[in-house]
């Protein structure tokens, strides 16, 4: 049995082996009326997730004077803390949607976040402010890789990139909607009442997708039903295009993390914005730039990967370098519609990356693997991303503040510029290695290699 559906067509989910009972399994288009209902609740989902993630980083300033926090203690708090527990609990409730319910985990793991996030706007120190976003990660972590395994059983491979860029276009939406909202209400009442008031839409859409989201397991073969996570994590990164996406992703990740955390903080400092004008500014380039860029990302993937697998990841190889000199730029100019516009076309380039990856990682997992393949992705550039990046910038900026000022933010953002060159070229060599590891023979007996 060949390792991919894209290799393989007795893989895609109208095969027979496909679904639990050994019937076919229904493949949706995703311009009908069901795909578009699914990719849409996903995609609301997704909005949440990112707004309740996001958030936090616009009410730095007014939660950092209130419980007097210095940026190391927001790096800690933003980056390693968070990063540790999403990283581990994605493994674990990603193993728990492929072997049980991605209905069920999905709905179950979104209420429980959104209670935790309007429980933030109680707290009253720094430990019970990282108890409620180790909640938050914990439960969090369920959302991506679940939400992939259930476009990849739904949808066939030739239109996965794309479903998964709408799916995924809820990182900049929800990012964009959590820094306005956040920086709003804080303006017109206080960080506090921002968590209380954007915790409660979760729990409603929670309902939602326990009613209305398709039951699709997974239907593993014998030689896989008994592989361990572990033994999962190890077949995947035993296949050398994916331990070079794990490598350039989590590489890209600890600029962007970096730039989510800090980037309000920097126009406000810096530029001497607001709050509102602040989440307004970063917003605007997330949700446009990042929304164009996961889109587009998606969409020529899909189309050059049909001509060459090897575009899904060389587009992200050109994003990452594109992304250099606008970062640089960003953090450097002196003008902050200049900086706006220029971290706009950072997200746009640096985004590209998402959807291609996160779709070739699908088709090199079997159908058992589906979360897990998603969740060991996110393990690497979480847990290596989001805790050095912002960690190592808030240090930094601590570092220079003596000498710099508010300006020692803007030098240490600049540190990030060389991990997404760096990122560039693990791309370039994740997209040499896939046509090879796409046509990687004899699953079973790979699988029964890494089974303990």
């Amino acid at each position: 049995m060949a390792a991919t559906d894209e290799a393989d067509p007795s893989l895609l989910p109208s095969d027979p082996a496909a679904g639990p009972d050994r019937r076919p399994r229904e493949v949706t288009e995703l311009s009908s009326g069901r795909g578009v209902f699914i990719v849409g609740l996903l995609l609301l989902l997704n909005v949440v997730n990112f707004i309740d993630r996001q958030m936090p980083f616009i009410l730095i300033g007014p939660i950092k004077a209130e419980l007097k926090l210095s940026d190391t203690e927001i790096g800690l708090m933003a980056g390693v803390t968070f990063a540790v527990v999403y990283s581990f609990a994605g493994l674990s409730l990603a193993r728990l949607a492929d072997r049980w319910s991605a209905r069920i985990v999905l709905a179950l793991t979104l209420s429980t976040w959104s209670l935790l996030t309007a429980l933030t706007g109680l707290v009253r120190n720094f430990p019970q402010l990282v108890l409620c976003r180790i909640g938050v990660a914990a439960s969090e972590a369920g959302s991506t890789p679940t939400g992939h395994a259930l476009i990849a059983r739904v949808f066939s491979p030739q239109q996965r990139a794309l479903a998964l860029a709408i799916f995924s276009m809820g990182v900049p939406f929800g990012s964009t909607l959590g820094l306005v909202l956040g920086g709003w209400i804080n303006d017109h009442a206080n960080w506090r009442t921002a968590f209380a008031i954007v915790g409660v839409p979760g729990l409603l859409i929670a309902i939602l997708c326990w009613f209305a989201l398709p039951e699709v397991r997974s239907a593993p073969a014998k030689a896989e039903q008994s592989t361990p996570i572990w033994g999962s994590a190890k077949y995947l990164l035993s296949l050398r295009s994916f331990r070079h996406m794990a490598a350039a992703s989590s590489l890209f990740a600890c600029g962007s993390y970096a730039m989510n955390v800090f980037a309000p903080a920097f126009l406000i400092r810096v530029h001497h914005l607001t709050t509102t004008q602040a989440g307004l500014g970063v917003g605007i380039a997330f949700g446009l730039g990042g929304g164009v860029g996961t889109f587009a990302g998606g969409y020529f993937g899909d189309l050059l990967g049909k001509r060459d697998p090897r575009w899904r990841q060389r587009l992200p190889a050109i994003g990452q370098v594109l992304s250099v000199p606008t970062a640089l730029g960003a953090w450097l100019v002196a003008d902050p519609i200049w900086s706006v516009a220029l971290l706009t076309l950072t997200f746009l380039f640096g985004l590209l990356y998402f959807a291609p990856s996160f779709a070739a990682a699908q088709s090199l997992a079997p159908d058992s693997m589906r979360a897990v393949a998603s969740a060991v992705l996110l393990f690497c550039l979480t847990l290596v991303g989001s805790s050095v990046g912002p960690l190592v910038v808030g240090r930094v900026s601590d570092l220079l503040t003596p000498r710099y000022g508010a300006s020692s933010l803007r030098y240490a953002m600049c540190l990030m510029a060389v991990t997404m060159a760096w990122s560039a070229v693990h791309f370039y060599f994740a997209a040499e290695a896939l046509p090879a590891d796409l046509a990687r023979p004899d699953l079973t007996g790979a699988l029964d290699t890494v089974r303990c």
